[in-house]
């Protein structure tokens, strides 16, 4: 039996948990309105939208959808079983859909800055692929897991039991985008370091290798912190959960929205200017402006 004070800390753990995903969830809330007129912008904007569009609603949307998943079962202290599994077993697969269409524009704004080196796009969309497969594997293996422990009248060895291997699971997958941010990382810094020589980086090429870095390291930032915190004893294992999920998509938009402003100044500086100056839709490197 507890004492009142492991009672009292356990009591006090899930209520900092509780503060901190509701806290992640009013952080999407008010970037939300914050980009709202950017988002509408980036939607009619175009008449044609690309793959980089199609992968923004998902990350930009499904985040959410997940963290609220997350956030009632936490808050509701005794949600039908049934509900109660269902939520457990949506957030996995929105989570993990949500982050990989998140890495998946990674991905892209990557292969666009190395657009003439068939050997980088070839090992970044292969390091992709690998991830994205390790990730759905993991997420796979934990909708076998049986949540009736978690979510039930159950005994608390087993409700433990299988917490842990949800934990392991979910730090697979964490580990997973990790490993990929970082390769994001080294292949930005390397193109910027081969670009430093160059004369004919324009604004769009800087904004997306700026972009790229901002995001990559944020992500594996938190990645980090999210894998530290749950091989700490149990108790604070998701306290950052619903934050990393959250920063995915505000990341994923707000880095998306800053290029697209980039690419608007561009164009109205080239009619001021009545020059050649290569600021809009296509830029020196030869890079397709719809795969950003």
């Amino acid at each position: 039996m507890a004492s009142p004070a492991e009672t009292y800390f356990r009591l006090y753990q899930q209520q900092v948990g509780k503060y901190f995903q509701v806290a992640s969830i009013s952080i999407w809330i008010l970037d939300f309105c914050l980009t709202l007129s950017d988002e509408v912008r980036l939607s009619s904007g175009q008449k044609r939208w690309g793959l980089t569009h199609l992968l923004y609603i998902p990350t930009r949307y499904f985040t959410i959808v997940g963290a609220l998943c997350i956030v009632y079962n936490l808050l509701v202290t005794t949600p039908p079983q049934a509900t109660c599994v269902a939520l457990y077993t949506t957030s996995e697969f929105v989570i993990l859909f949500a982050m990989l269409t998140s890495e998946g524009l990674l991905l892209v704004r990557t292969l666009a800055l190395w657009n003439a080196q068939n050997i980088a796009r070839k090992f970044l969309i292969g390091t992709y692929s690998v991830v994205a497969i390790a990730m759905s594997v993991c997420a796979v293996i934990s909708s076998t897991l049986k949540y009736e422990g978690i979510c039930g009248e159950t005994t608390t060895s087993v409700a433990t039991a299988e917490a842990t291997k949800l934990s392991h699971i979910t730090v697979g997958m964490f580990s997973g985008a990790a490993f990929f941010e970082l390769v994001i990382i080294f292949f930005t810094v390397l193109y910027a370091s081969l670009r430093n020589g160059s004369h004919s980086t324009n604004r769009v090429v800087a904004a997306v290798t700026r972009g790229n870095m901002l995001y990559a390291v944020s992500l594996f930032v938190i990645s980090i912190v999210n894998i530290t915190f749950y091989v700490l004893p149990d108790g604070w294992n998701d306290l950052f959960l619903t934050f990393q999920i959250i920063l995915h998509g505000v990341m994923a938009s707000r880095i998306l929205f800053e290029l697209q402003n980039v690419l608007s100044e561009g164009f109205i500086h080239q009619l001021l200017s009545r020059s050649r100056m290569e600021f809009a839709p296509r830029p020196v490197g030869d890079i397709p402006m719809d795969e950003f």
